[in-house]
């Protein structure tokens, strides 16, 4: 009888060599964890900035950054170890540059007239470049994990990314979003360390650590020249110079002098918008926040009012309402923007008064809470809702909250960040539709609604009671404000005649317009996508 053939089975050390050890896996899964999470901080903050962030930008670059999940998760067994380790080469040479070179590129497109082209880049930055590298390590190692049993593995290996993850988490907390150079620079180690554990680098290979340090002594001359390119290319703005420029909570802060036709100003852009330096702002701020103020004043025969403003945070209100009579409450939810506008716009002006309240919060959480004596006038100074954060701001449920806090007879103002004009319901017009429908959401709230036209865009003024004298006060008080200092005329403008639209014809212009609602997304997705028409399919500039 033939004895049977025996199969030796391949060493154990063979089969040790080509199996990860748990703790090398652990390791690898730990480290990109971490990364994916600081990545994605940085790519919805700095990414997100260079198209001006608002909800489409923020969909667009969250797109990016799960797809790139997604293709990862995909070739990740369809690529061969050298394959790999070349991809984590070209992602480590791309994020050393980074967000410098992105932001030299965007300004190279947009002035090189290929605008058009930035948005898609920066998706395809973030979808080939930011996540795919990280993606291919979990599935590859539940593969190949000691463990036979694939559950197993599956739980153990996610949870060990998941820990990862939390960690990035951690050190956002503890770094703050206000030290991005650190932040980057830990983000920078951590690719070099992924790489090198999982290439089974010679221990000559860890010479690359001075990468990140040579990276963060770098950081403050590249991060202040990239950003003046920036906006000397992309916002055509004249010998930009930066002042500050720095990552809060909320949003990326950045504060330049400008060169422009009436000597140099200090611009605020705050995610890549401008907030703060152009006439046409210093106007909003004028219209929106000063003038009713002064107004109420010579209604009430200069006695003291109780004011409150609602965002504003260049502090020009403060400048010119804290000296009047009464008490000025100036709501802000960044502490950066006040801080920053303060030290560097408001104080080297010299005269910045102190006799004014400055709390840190959210509107309408400060609405919401205020127990304290009715305000005269409310003014909500912020820009157009292409946030659903802003856009709450500018529904019927938070003009009602405003109405609440008022004293009778005490005045709502806010900008239509649009005309008022003689349009049907269903008009196309994303910009008119804004404006009507704010309206008509002031309407369903108070009783009298008159809207004073700027030279750029519309401002509506709200009471319970009739609004004539307030309108009859208006312009010999845009007179006297305008008069008390020669430089104000170039700074907020000089309107010749100030144009209010009678509270009839604003009745007949809003009527079968619907309210905004507090999600109301398909109006501010509208509204972002129209800003990014206009900065990079549109060729009107920025006014200087």
């Amino acid at each position: 009888m033939p004895e049977p053939t025996v199969i030796a089975a391949p060493p154990a050390a063979a089969g040790a060599a080509r199996a990860p050890s748990s703790l090398r896996s652990f390791a690898i899964l730990g480290i990109a964890g971490a990364n994916l999470t600081l990545i994605q901080f940085v790519a919805m903050r700095e990414f997100a900035s260079l198209l001006g962030s608002n909800e489409l930008v923020a969909l667009l670059v969250a797109a990016g950054y799960f797809l790139g999940l997604s293709a990862g998760y995909v070739f990740s067994d369809r690529l061969s170890r050298g394959a790999l380790v070349a991809l984590g080469g070209a992602t480590l040479a791309l994020h050393v540059t980074l967000p410098f070179s992105a932001r030299w590129l965007v300004g190279f497109l947009v002035s090189h007239g290929s605008g058009a082209f930035v948005p898609p880049f920066v998706f395809v930055l973030t979808f080939a470049g930011i996540t795919p590298f990280y993606a291919v390590f979990l599935p590859r190692l539940v593969a190949e994990f000691p463990t036979g049993d694939g559950t197993a593995a599956l739980v153990r290996c996610y949870a060990a990314e998941l820990a990862g993850g939390a960690l990035g988490l951690a050190l956002v907390l503890v770094v703050t979003p206000g030290r991005m150079a650190l932040l980057l620079t830990l983000h920078l180690g951590g690719l070099l360390a992924l790489l090198l554990i999982f290439a089974r680098a010679r221990p000559t290979g860890w010479l690359l650590f001075v990468l990140p340090p040579m990276y963060f002594a770098a950081w403050p001359a590249l991060d202040r020249a990239s950003l003046e390119s920036y906006f000397a290319r992309v916002h055509r703005l004249r010998d930009p110079v930066v002042l500050a420029s720095e990552f809060s909570p909320y949003q990326r802060v950045d504060l330049l002098r400008v060169e422009t036709a009436r000597g140099p100003a200090p611009y605020l852009y705050l995610n890549g918008n401008l907030l703060y330096g152009t006439r046409a702002l210093n106007q909003h701020n004028l219209l929106v926040t000063l003038l009713p103020r002064f107004a109420a004043g010579a209604v009430h025969g200069g006695a003291p009012l109780h004011t409150l403003v609602v965002a504003g945070g260049s502090l020009d209100c403060a400048r010119y309402l804290a000296p009047l009579p009464g008490r000025l409450h100036v709501v802000e939810i960044d502490a950066t923007v006040t801080r920053l506008t303060r030290a560097l716009i408001q104080e080297p002006r010299g005269g910045f008064p102190t006799n004014w309240d400055l709390t840190i919060d959210d509107g309408k959480h400060f609405l919401g809470a205020w127990a304290g004596e009715p305000f005269d006038a409310i003014a909500v100074d912020i820009p157009v809702p292409t946030h659903l954060q802003t856009a709450l701001l500018h529904s019927e449920r938070f003009f009602a909250l405003a109405r609440s806090r008022l004293r009778a007879g005490g005045v709502f103002s806010v900008s239509l960040a649009g005309r008022l004009s003689a349009q049907v319901p269903g008009d196309s017009a994303v910009s008119g539709q804004l404006a009507h429908r704010i309206v008509a959401g002031l309407r369903a709230t108070f009783p009298h609604v008159a809207v004073v036209r700027g030279e750029f865009v519309d401002f509506a003024w709200a009471s319970d009671r009739p609004l004539d004298a307030l309108v009859a006060a208006a312009p010999g008080e845009l007179d006297r404000f305008l008069a008390a200092d020669e430089t104000r005329p170039r700074t907020f403008g000089t309107p010749r005649r100030l144009q209010f639209i009678a509270e009839d014809v604003v009745a007949r212009r809003a009527d079968g317009f619907a309210p905004i609602g507090e999600a109301d997304l398909q109006l501010v997705l509208r509204l972002s996508w129209r800003k990014l028409q206009r900065r990079f399919f549109a060729t009107a500039e920025e006014e200087p």
